[in-house]
């Protein structure tokens, strides 16, 4: 008889989420997480996106949240010029769209929710493989000790060395991964609201930005979320960039951001509290399945994230995929079927989600973040376009056609590559 039913690895969004649901339900659950306390490692996101964490913690919008989202941005950044999208709509409200948070505070607060339904919570310990036996996995191997269970949930982020290590995930490729670097900036609550302006203390500003004048060609991406008292700052860089670059530093790009002219005013006066590095997953699924006989894999571990260069989502799929994972150990339970099952009704049950629907329908999308239309020639193009429109030279403004077609010219781009990036962008965007 194994030690426990479920063994959830990870204390994440995706595996406190999977841990409260199995514990609700009487089942006998080990969340164990390699940081001390659970949150301390988990420095990613910014934004939790949705409702659907509610179906495991009601009351989540009274915990440790920050501020409520009520304006979104999208921004193309040039040497000289920004060119943004600034959304603000009070149907906003219609929708728990989106909370700002602290992943150290959020994570450690949704862990302890696990340990308060019941879940045993184990901190500090990193798992190195999953337990097989016959082809089944029969728990976890944790310093060369077993420990069993009739099923394992791998939920432990982009980096998952225990799905890597059990060779069910292969080490993730520069397709797959970028990297993450991020700071958390304090500044006076007040000071947050008005410098961007918000009706109020309790409500926020994120967005993300496109990093189009980069040294050396190095493609990345920026983000911006406004906290009570603090701005989380990052950018996601391209892998492969940096390593054929082999010259810029992920520090040299959030040093780059920072000082751009029109986002250095919006952290005047503040001060790092917080700096960070880490692994996000990009190109979709990052497995071949996310169910084998005895185990699952949820969250960041198996792919599950969403960017486009206009949305960066994460926390919301892994909560979801958590709580399936958690729903599909329950039903074999229910019917009887014990150690090592083979979990086919989990992929079967996220195809139903939004999750594997997303992931289905923007196959392919990082072909178009990561394309040189989107990071160079878009923004210069928009850049001519709004000079030639807002400003006066003393000379005749030219056609938009014309715009376009010169500056396609003097970046040695064909119309024909273009249209087909715009066609990509269509279609996966």
């Amino acid at each position: 008889m194994s030690e426990f039913d479920v063994i959830v690895v990870g204390a994440g969004p995706a595996g406190a989420s999977a841990a409260i649901k199995l514990a609700s339900a009487k089942a006998n659950v080990l969340l164990v997480d390699r940081a001390d306390p659970p949150g301390s490692k988990n420095v990613s996101g910014g934004v939790l996106w949705g409702d659907s964490l509610s179906q495991v913690a009601p009351d989540w919008e009274k915990g440790p949240v920050e501020r409520y989202v009520e304006a979104k941005g999208v921004s193309f950044l040039t040497k000289d010029s920004r060119i943004s999208i600034d959304f603000r709509s009070k149907k906003f409200g219609e929708y728990k769209s989106g909370y700002t948070v602290l992943r150290t505070k959020f994570d450690a607060w949704l862990a302890k929710k696990a340990k308060d339904s019941g879940a045993m919570v184990v901190s500090g310990v990193t798992i190195d493989k999953l337990s097989m036996k016959d082809g089944k996995a029969i728990g976890v191997e944790q310093a060369g000790e077993t420990i069993t269970a009739d099923a394992v949930i791998i939920a432990e982020g982009a980096n998952s060395r225990v799905a890597i290590n059990s060779g069910i995930k292969k080490k993730p490729s520069d397709r797959h991964i970028a990297l993450g670097i991020k700071e958390i900036i304090k500044l006076p609550e007040k000071t947050i609201t008005e410098r961007f302006g918000l009706s109020s203390a309790k409500m926020g500003f994120a967005s993300e930005y496109v990093l189009g004048f980069l040294d050396g060609g190095v493609k990345a991406g920026g983000f911006l979320y406004t906290n009570k008292e603090s701005v989380s700052i990052g950018a996601v860089i391209s892998m492969g960039d940096l390593r054929n670059n082999n010259q810029t530093y992920s520090f040299n790009i959030i040093e780059q951001f920072k000082e751009h002219p029109f986002i250095a005013p919006l952290l005047e006066g503040g001060r790092v509290e917080e700096y960070s590095a880490h692994l996000v997953p990009e190109g979709g699924l990052a497995v071949n399945s996310i169910h084998g006989n005895g185990y699952m894999i949820a969250g960041d571990a198996a792919g599950f994230t969403f960017s486009n260069g206009l949305v960066l989502q994460g926390m919301n799929y892994a909560i979801v995929s958590g709580i399936v994972a958690a729903d599909s150990f329950l039903q074999k339970k229910e019917k009887g079927i014990g150690a090592g099952a083979n979990f086919s009704n989990y992929t079967d049950n996220l195809s139903k989600t939004f999750v594997l629907k997303d992931m289905k329908n923007f196959r392919g999308v990082d072909a178009v973040t990561w394309s040189n239309s989107i990071h160079q020639t878009i923004p210069a193009i928009a850049e001519e376009a709004m000079l030639n429109m807002f400003s006066e030279s003393g000379e005749p403004k030219e056609h938009l056609a014309k715009i376009l077609f010169k500056s396609l010219k003097e970046r040695k781009e064909s119309k024909k590559d273009l249209a087909m990036d715009l066609y990509r962008m269509m279609r996966r965007m």
